[in-house]
């Protein structure tokens, strides 16, 4: 899989309110990996973690 995809798509849901909101909304797991998998981005959950860990990580020492 790809962790530069997982940061991608991090980013975008900090930066992009109606994705944040539309992503928010899918309650079924696999219908929420499909959504995700359809706008593009080719992760799985370890490489998710790594990312939200990194943006963490950034707003901690930019905080």
């Amino acid at each position: 899989m790809d962790t530069d995809s997982a940061q991608l798509f991090v980013q975008k849901m900090r930066d992009d309110k109606d994705f944040r909101d539309t992503v928010q909304e899918i309650s079924d797991r696999t219908e929420l990996w499909e959504y995700i998998e359809n706008k593009g981005y080719a992760f799985d959950e370890c490489d998710l973690v790594k990312a939200m860990a990194a943006c963490m990580a950034e707003l901690e020492a930019a905080g």
